[in-house]
Protein backbone atom coordinates (compact mmCIF):
# COMPACT_ATOMS: atom_id res chain seq x y z
CA UNK A 1 0.00 0.00 0.00
CA UNK A 2 1.61 3.30 -1.02
CA UNK A 3 2.71 5.87 1.75
CA UNK A 4 2.35 9.42 0.19
CA UNK A 5 4.10 10.65 3.21
CA UNK A 6 7.18 12.92 3.05
CA UNK A 7 9.29 14.49 5.79
CA UNK A 8 10.92 17.65 4.28
CA UNK A 9 13.51 19.17 6.48
CA UNK A 10 11.73 18.52 9.26
CA UNK A 11 8.07 19.36 7.69
CA UNK A 12 5.88 16.61 8.49
CA UNK A 13 3.45 16.42 5.30
CA UNK A 14 0.73 13.75 4.17
CA UNK A 15 1.37 14.22 0.56
CA UNK A 16 3.91 15.75 -1.78
CA UNK A 17 1.52 18.30 -2.77
CA UNK A 18 2.42 22.02 -1.17
CA UNK A 19 0.25 24.83 -2.13
CA UNK A 20 3.19 27.76 -4.24
CA UNK A 21 2.86 31.34 -2.67
CA UNK A 22 1.32 32.97 -5.30
CA UNK A 23 -2.04 34.90 -5.63
CA UNK A 24 -3.97 31.77 -4.36
CA UNK A 25 -2.46 32.55 -1.13
CA UNK A 26 -3.77 35.92 -0.15
CA UNK A 27 -7.10 35.05 2.14
CA UNK A 28 -8.63 32.79 4.32
CA UNK A 29 -10.66 30.94 2.19
CA UNK A 30 -8.24 29.72 -0.32
CA UNK A 31 -6.45 28.23 2.53
CA UNK A 32 -9.55 26.78 3.90
CA UNK A 33 -10.46 25.29 0.49
CA UNK A 34 -7.17 24.13 -0.33
CA UNK A 35 -6.98 22.34 3.11
CA UNK A 36 -10.01 20.17 2.24
CA UNK A 37 -9.04 18.93 -1.16
CA UNK A 38 -6.22 18.09 0.75
CA UNK A 39 -3.22 20.00 0.16
CA UNK A 40 -0.43 19.19 2.54
CA UNK A 41 1.24 22.18 3.07
CA UNK A 42 0.41 26.05 2.07
CA UNK A 43 2.52 29.23 1.81
CA UNK A 44 1.03 31.98 1.94
CA UNK A 45 1.44 35.45 -0.91
CA UNK A 46 4.66 36.50 -0.21
CA UNK A 47 5.05 39.29 2.00
CA UNK A 48 7.31 42.64 1.62
CA UNK A 49 8.14 44.08 5.29
CA UNK A 50 8.55 47.41 4.11
CA UNK A 51 5.88 49.93 3.70
CA UNK A 52 5.12 52.26 1.00
CA UNK A 53 6.17 49.71 -1.67
CA UNK A 54 5.17 49.47 -5.42
CA UNK A 55 4.72 45.95 -4.67
CA UNK A 56 1.68 46.17 -2.09
CA UNK A 57 -0.75 48.39 -4.00
CA UNK A 58 -0.65 47.04 -7.62
CA UNK A 59 -3.76 45.55 -9.03
CA UNK A 60 -2.92 41.70 -10.50
CA UNK A 61 -3.55 40.91 -14.56
CA UNK A 62 -3.37 37.99 -15.78
CA UNK A 63 -3.77 35.95 -19.30
CA UNK A 64 -4.14 32.62 -19.33
CA UNK A 65 -3.73 29.84 -22.22
CA UNK A 66 -5.50 26.85 -21.24
CA UNK A 67 -4.32 24.88 -24.39
CA UNK A 68 -0.68 25.28 -23.17
CA UNK A 69 -1.49 24.85 -19.15
CA UNK A 70 0.07 28.62 -18.95
CA UNK A 71 -0.65 31.86 -16.98
CA UNK A 72 1.07 35.01 -17.69
CA UNK A 73 2.08 38.00 -15.93
CA UNK A 74 0.22 41.21 -17.17
CA UNK A 75 0.38 44.24 -14.62
CA UNK A 76 2.15 42.15 -11.91
CA UNK A 77 1.49 40.81 -8.70
CA UNK A 78 0.46 42.51 -5.87
CA UNK A 79 2.34 41.36 -2.43
CA UNK A 80 0.98 41.02 1.04
CA UNK A 81 2.49 44.11 3.86
CA UNK A 82 3.41 42.31 7.48
CA UNK A 83 0.16 43.12 8.81
CA UNK A 84 -1.65 41.13 5.93
CA UNK A 85 0.69 38.10 6.31
CA UNK A 86 0.67 38.77 10.33
CA UNK A 87 -3.08 38.54 10.18
CA UNK A 88 -3.77 35.72 6.94
CA UNK A 89 -1.79 33.42 9.82
CA UNK A 90 -3.27 34.12 12.76
CA UNK A 91 -6.48 33.93 11.17
CA UNK A 92 -5.17 30.20 9.54
CA UNK A 93 -3.84 29.02 12.42
CA UNK A 94 -7.73 29.39 14.00
CA UNK A 95 -9.81 27.97 11.19
CA UNK A 96 -7.41 25.05 9.41
CA UNK A 97 -5.11 22.73 10.52
CA UNK A 98 -2.72 22.24 7.77
CA UNK A 99 0.71 23.63 8.23
CA UNK A 100 1.32 27.11 7.39
CA UNK A 101 4.51 29.00 5.66
CA UNK A 102 5.29 32.46 5.48
CA UNK A 103 7.14 33.85 2.27
CA UNK A 104 8.96 36.88 2.96
CA UNK A 105 11.17 38.70 -0.15
CA UNK A 106 14.60 39.02 0.60
CA UNK A 107 15.77 41.95 -1.83
CA UNK A 108 18.53 44.23 -1.21
CA UNK A 109 21.61 43.35 -0.23
CA UNK A 110 21.78 45.89 2.60
CA UNK A 111 22.25 45.36 6.44
CA UNK A 112 18.90 47.20 6.74
CA UNK A 113 16.65 44.49 4.98
CA UNK A 114 18.76 41.76 6.66
CA UNK A 115 16.77 43.21 9.98
CA UNK A 116 13.72 43.56 8.73
CA UNK A 117 13.33 40.46 7.11
CA UNK A 118 14.39 38.44 10.58
CA UNK A 119 12.66 41.08 12.32
CA UNK A 120 9.25 39.73 10.02
CA UNK A 121 10.27 36.14 10.32
CA UNK A 122 10.37 36.64 13.88
CA UNK A 123 6.82 38.24 13.97
CA UNK A 124 5.37 35.92 11.30
CA UNK A 125 6.55 32.74 13.08
CA UNK A 126 4.98 34.11 16.75
CA UNK A 127 1.26 34.40 14.93
CA UNK A 128 1.85 30.49 13.92
CA UNK A 129 3.79 30.30 11.03
CA UNK A 130 4.97 26.66 10.99
CA UNK A 131 7.94 27.73 8.19
CA UNK A 132 9.23 30.49 6.91
CA UNK A 133 10.47 30.90 3.09
CA UNK A 134 12.54 33.37 2.47
CA UNK A 135 12.14 34.58 -1.46
CA UNK A 136 15.42 35.77 -3.23
CA UNK A 137 13.55 36.06 -6.32
CA UNK A 138 14.90 40.35 -5.66
CA UNK A 139 18.33 38.64 -7.26
CA UNK A 140 16.49 40.21 -10.48
CA UNK A 141 16.89 43.57 -12.09
CA UNK A 142 13.03 43.21 -13.00
CA UNK A 143 12.13 42.32 -9.66
CA UNK A 144 14.37 44.86 -7.90
CA UNK A 145 12.21 47.97 -7.20
CA UNK A 146 9.53 46.37 -5.65
CA UNK A 147 10.29 47.75 -2.47
CA UNK A 148 10.78 51.06 -4.11
CA UNK A 149 7.50 54.03 -3.48
CA UNK A 150 7.76 53.65 -7.55
CA UNK A 151 7.68 50.79 -9.75
CA UNK A 152 11.04 51.87 -11.23
CA UNK A 153 12.71 48.02 -12.71
CA UNK A 154 16.22 49.53 -11.08
CA UNK A 155 17.77 47.33 -13.37
CA UNK A 156 21.42 48.93 -11.61
CA UNK A 157 21.59 45.81 -9.69
CA UNK A 158 23.24 44.17 -12.63
CA UNK A 159 26.47 45.71 -11.18
CA UNK A 160 28.88 44.61 -8.40
CA UNK A 161 26.18 44.14 -5.80
CA UNK A 162 25.10 41.09 -7.60
CA UNK A 163 28.14 39.51 -6.30
CA UNK A 164 27.14 39.96 -2.55
CA UNK A 165 24.00 38.75 -3.08
CA UNK A 166 24.96 35.05 -1.93
CA UNK A 167 26.69 36.59 1.19
CA UNK A 168 24.09 38.50 1.85
CA UNK A 169 21.30 35.85 1.70
CA UNK A 170 23.71 33.35 3.92
CA UNK A 171 23.71 36.24 6.42
CA UNK A 172 20.20 36.73 6.42
CA UNK A 173 19.43 33.04 6.50
CA UNK A 174 21.83 33.00 9.66
CA UNK A 175 20.28 35.57 11.35
CA UNK A 176 16.04 34.16 10.74
CA UNK A 177 17.44 30.84 11.79
CA UNK A 178 18.95 32.69 15.23
CA UNK A 179 15.37 33.90 16.00
CA UNK A 180 12.83 31.21 14.92
CA UNK A 181 12.19 27.37 16.10
CA UNK A 182 10.72 26.09 12.94
CA UNK A 183 11.92 25.47 9.28
CA UNK A 184 13.91 27.84 7.21
CA UNK A 185 12.94 27.54 3.51
CA UNK A 186 15.19 29.28 0.87
CA UNK A 187 13.91 30.29 -2.12
CA UNK A 188 15.09 31.03 -5.65
CA UNK A 189 14.40 31.43 -9.25
CA UNK A 190 15.65 30.36 -12.51
CA UNK A 191 16.94 33.70 -13.41
CA UNK A 192 19.01 34.32 -10.07
CA UNK A 193 22.44 35.81 -11.50
CA UNK A 194 24.14 32.37 -10.13
CA UNK A 195 21.95 29.52 -9.20
CA UNK A 196 24.64 27.10 -7.67
CA UNK A 197 26.51 30.00 -5.74
CA UNK A 198 23.11 30.79 -3.89
CA UNK A 199 21.86 27.12 -3.25
CA UNK A 200 25.25 26.73 -1.55
CA UNK A 201 24.74 29.89 0.16
CA UNK A 202 22.06 28.27 1.49
CA UNK A 203 22.94 25.19 2.33
CA UNK A 204 25.79 26.65 4.36
CA UNK A 205 23.60 28.82 5.67
CA UNK A 206 21.70 26.10 7.53
CA UNK A 207 18.58 26.29 5.48
CA UNK A 208 16.33 23.36 6.02
CA UNK A 209 14.66 23.16 2.57
CA UNK A 210 15.41 24.93 -1.00
CA UNK A 211 12.39 25.91 -2.58
CA UNK A 212 13.49 25.27 -6.72
CA UNK A 213 11.98 27.64 -8.15
CA UNK A 214 9.76 30.69 -9.13
CA UNK A 215 8.05 31.90 -12.42
CA UNK A 216 10.18 32.41 -15.40
CA UNK A 217 11.16 35.25 -17.46
CA UNK A 218 9.52 35.11 -20.69
CA UNK A 219 6.32 36.11 -23.10
CA UNK A 220 2.94 34.09 -23.07
CA UNK A 221 3.26 31.60 -26.02
CA UNK A 222 0.93 32.95 -29.33
CA UNK A 223 0.74 36.32 -27.74
CA UNK A 224 3.19 37.53 -30.08
CA UNK A 225 1.13 38.19 -33.46
CA UNK A 226 3.78 39.36 -36.36
CA UNK A 227 0.73 40.45 -38.84
CA UNK A 228 -1.54 42.15 -36.23
CA UNK A 229 1.30 44.18 -33.67
CA UNK A 230 -1.63 45.64 -31.71
CA UNK A 231 -3.67 42.44 -31.29
CA UNK A 232 -1.88 41.51 -28.34
CA UNK A 233 -2.88 44.61 -26.28
CA UNK A 234 -6.54 44.84 -27.66
CA UNK A 235 -6.96 41.45 -26.28
CA UNK A 236 -6.66 42.61 -22.61
CA UNK A 237 -9.55 44.23 -21.84
CA UNK A 238 -8.22 45.70 -18.12
CA UNK A 239 -4.13 46.14 -18.87
CA UNK A 240 -2.98 47.74 -22.06
CA UNK A 241 -0.02 45.55 -22.41
CA UNK A 242 1.61 42.29 -21.56
CA UNK A 243 4.46 42.17 -18.80
CA UNK A 244 7.89 40.27 -20.08
CA UNK A 245 8.28 39.19 -16.16
CA UNK A 246 7.00 36.65 -15.43
CA UNK A 247 5.46 32.85 -17.39
CA UNK A 248 4.14 30.32 -15.39
CA UNK A 249 3.20 26.61 -15.93
CA UNK A 250 3.81 24.10 -17.95
CA UNK A 251 6.36 25.27 -20.05
CA UNK A 252 8.48 25.90 -17.43
CA UNK A 253 8.67 22.20 -16.31
CA UNK A 254 11.50 21.57 -18.55
CA UNK A 255 13.19 24.63 -17.16
CA UNK A 256 12.39 23.30 -13.37
CA UNK A 257 13.00 19.69 -14.07
CA UNK A 258 16.60 20.93 -15.03
CA UNK A 259 17.22 23.19 -12.08
CA UNK A 260 16.03 20.55 -9.58
CA UNK A 261 18.29 18.25 -11.32
CA UNK A 262 21.44 20.26 -11.37
CA UNK A 263 20.79 21.11 -7.73
CA UNK A 264 19.94 18.04 -6.23
CA UNK A 265 23.24 16.48 -7.88
CA UNK A 266 25.01 19.13 -5.52
CA UNK A 267 23.11 19.58 -2.17
CA UNK A 268 22.76 17.50 0.48
CA UNK A 269 19.59 19.53 1.72
CA UNK A 270 15.98 18.54 0.63
CA UNK A 271 14.66 20.61 -2.36
CA UNK A 272 11.08 21.13 -3.04
CA UNK A 273 10.51 21.36 -6.57
CA UNK A 274 8.40 24.07 -8.17
CA UNK A 275 7.43 24.97 -11.79
CA UNK A 276 4.96 23.69 -14.28
CA UNK A 277 3.54 21.03 -12.40
CA UNK A 278 0.05 20.48 -13.58
CA UNK A 279 -0.88 16.78 -12.65
CA UNK A 280 0.62 14.54 -10.45
CA UNK A 281 2.54 12.95 -13.64
CA UNK A 282 4.66 15.73 -13.68
CA UNK A 283 4.76 15.62 -9.62
CA UNK A 284 6.16 12.00 -10.32
CA UNK A 285 9.01 13.34 -12.60
CA UNK A 286 9.92 16.44 -10.18
CA UNK A 287 10.33 13.69 -7.57
CA UNK A 288 12.19 11.56 -9.68
CA UNK A 289 14.93 14.45 -10.41
CA UNK A 290 15.66 14.65 -6.89
CA UNK A 291 12.49 16.88 -5.17
CA UNK A 292 11.18 15.61 -1.94
CA UNK A 293 8.28 17.34 -2.42
CA UNK A 294 6.63 19.32 -4.99
CA UNK A 295 5.35 23.56 -5.29
CA UNK A 296 2.26 24.06 -7.44
CA UNK A 297 0.87 27.33 -8.17
CA UNK A 298 -0.69 28.50 -11.89
CA UNK A 299 -2.64 24.42 -11.68
CA UNK A 300 -4.61 25.43 -9.10
CA UNK A 301 -5.36 29.50 -10.42
CA UNK A 302 -6.46 27.34 -13.98
CA UNK A 303 -8.46 24.73 -12.21
CA UNK A 304 -9.07 24.94 -8.83
CA UNK A 305 -8.21 23.31 -5.95
CA UNK A 306 -10.15 20.23 -6.27
CA UNK A 307 -7.80 18.80 -8.71
CA UNK A 308 -5.62 17.82 -5.78
CA UNK A 309 -8.31 15.15 -5.26
CA UNK A 310 -7.23 13.33 -8.74
CA UNK A 311 -3.43 13.97 -7.90
CA UNK A 312 -3.80 12.37 -5.07
CA UNK A 313 -5.44 9.83 -6.14
CA UNK A 314 -2.65 9.53 -9.51
CA UNK A 315 -0.12 9.52 -7.72
CA UNK A 316 -1.54 6.60 -5.20
CA UNK A 317 -2.51 4.40 -7.98
CA UNK A 318 1.28 4.75 -10.06
CA UNK A 319 3.10 3.85 -6.89
CA UNK A 320 0.75 0.71 -6.39
CA UNK A 321 0.90 -0.55 -9.66
CA UNK A 322 4.99 0.54 -9.90
CA UNK A 323 5.59 -1.32 -6.98
CA UNK A 324 7.17 1.82 -4.43
CA UNK A 325 5.90 1.78 -1.05
CA UNK A 326 6.73 5.49 -0.57
CA UNK A 327 7.94 8.82 -1.83
CA UNK A 328 11.50 7.81 -1.16
CA UNK A 329 11.57 4.73 -2.88
CA UNK A 330 11.70 6.77 -6.32
CA UNK A 331 12.82 10.10 -5.58
CA UNK A 332 16.43 11.15 -7.67
CA UNK A 333 16.06 8.06 -9.96
CA UNK A 334 17.10 10.27 -12.61
CA UNK A 335 20.02 11.65 -11.42
CA UNK A 336 22.26 9.31 -12.93
CA UNK A 337 20.33 9.09 -16.01
CA UNK A 338 21.48 12.25 -16.98
CA UNK A 339 24.76 14.17 -17.34
CA UNK A 340 25.12 18.06 -16.49
CA UNK A 341 28.30 18.44 -18.62
CA UNK A 342 29.45 16.25 -22.03
CA UNK A 343 32.60 14.85 -19.92
CA UNK A 344 30.15 12.58 -18.03
CA UNK A 345 28.72 11.12 -21.23
CA UNK A 346 30.82 8.27 -22.57
CA UNK A 347 29.52 8.09 -26.29
CA UNK A 348 28.71 4.78 -27.56
CA UNK A 349 30.35 3.73 -31.72
CA UNK A 350 26.47 3.40 -33.46
CA UNK A 351 26.37 3.83 -36.89
CA UNK A 352 22.60 4.08 -38.81
CA UNK A 353 20.97 1.25 -41.12
CA UNK A 354 18.74 1.77 -43.51
CA UNK A 355 16.04 -0.60 -44.38
CA UNK A 356 15.70 -0.01 -47.79
CA UNK A 357 12.01 -2.06 -48.46
CA UNK A 358 10.50 0.84 -46.21
CA UNK A 359 12.40 3.70 -47.73
CA UNK A 360 10.24 5.64 -49.39
CA UNK A 361 12.89 8.36 -51.17
CA UNK A 362 11.36 11.49 -49.12
CA UNK A 363 15.27 12.36 -49.21
CA UNK A 364 14.48 13.89 -45.24
CA UNK A 365 16.76 12.20 -43.50
CA UNK A 366 19.96 14.02 -46.16
CA UNK A 367 18.65 17.53 -44.95
CA UNK A 368 20.44 17.50 -41.61
CA UNK A 369 23.29 20.05 -42.02
CA UNK A 370 25.39 18.15 -39.44
CA UNK A 371 25.74 15.11 -41.12
CA UNK A 372 29.07 13.79 -41.39
CA UNK A 373 32.10 14.31 -40.42
CA UNK A 374 34.02 15.57 -43.64
CA UNK A 375 30.70 15.08 -45.57
CA UNK A 376 27.35 13.72 -45.88
CA UNK A 377 26.90 10.07 -44.79
CA UNK A 378 23.49 9.62 -46.11
CA UNK A 379 22.30 10.25 -49.76
CA UNK A 380 19.86 9.43 -52.71
CA UNK A 381 20.48 6.47 -55.30
CA UNK A 382 17.81 5.12 -57.14
CA UNK A 383 15.29 6.49 -54.92
CA UNK A 384 15.96 5.42 -51.79
CA UNK A 385 18.41 6.40 -49.01
CA UNK A 386 21.59 4.75 -48.42
CA UNK A 387 24.92 5.09 -46.41
CA UNK A 388 27.59 6.27 -48.28
CA UNK A 389 30.16 5.39 -45.91
CA UNK A 390 29.74 4.13 -42.54
CA UNK A 391 33.04 6.08 -40.89
CA UNK A 392 31.18 9.42 -41.84
CA UNK A 393 27.95 8.44 -39.78
CA UNK A 394 27.91 10.19 -35.94
CA UNK A 395 25.39 8.12 -34.79
CA UNK A 396 23.43 11.51 -33.86
CA UNK A 397 19.57 9.75 -34.39
CA UNK A 398 18.51 12.69 -36.19
CA UNK A 399 18.32 10.61 -39.83
CA UNK A 400 15.90 7.94 -37.63
CA UNK A 401 14.39 10.63 -35.76
CA UNK A 402 13.10 12.35 -39.18
CA UNK A 403 11.91 9.63 -40.89
CA UNK A 404 8.08 9.38 -41.29
CA UNK A 405 8.56 5.96 -42.34
CA UNK A 406 10.54 4.35 -39.60
CA UNK A 407 12.83 3.23 -42.39
CA UNK A 408 16.00 4.00 -40.03
CA UNK A 409 17.13 2.85 -37.16
CA UNK A 410 20.66 3.29 -34.62
CA UNK A 411 22.65 -0.06 -33.85
CA UNK A 412 25.53 -0.15 -31.99
CA UNK A 413 29.01 -1.42 -34.09
CA UNK A 414 29.72 -3.57 -31.56
CA UNK A 415 25.99 -5.40 -32.41
CA UNK A 416 27.11 -5.43 -35.74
Amino acid sequence: MANLQVNIGGLELKNPFVVAASDIGCHIGQIREAEHYGAAAFIIKGCIPLSGAAGLTRKPRFRVDLKKGTLSAIAGFRRLGLEDAQRLILEAKKETRIPIGANIFVMRPTEEEKELVTKASRILFESGADFIELNTTGNLPVHFGETEETAKSGEYFLDETAANYPRFVYETIRSVKKVIDVPVMGKIAYENLNVPSLVKAMERAGADIIDIGNAGMGVMPSAINIYDTNKMGEEFVSADKNLALCLTGDPLRIIAEGYVMRSARSLGTPILGCGGIMNWKHAVEMIMCGASATAICTAFMIHGFGILKDMQKGLKKFMDESGYSSIEDFKGVFLDKFALTPSEITVLDAVASIAAEKCNGCGLCTKPAHCGLERRAISLVGGKAIIDDESQCLGCETCASVCPVDAITMILKKEK
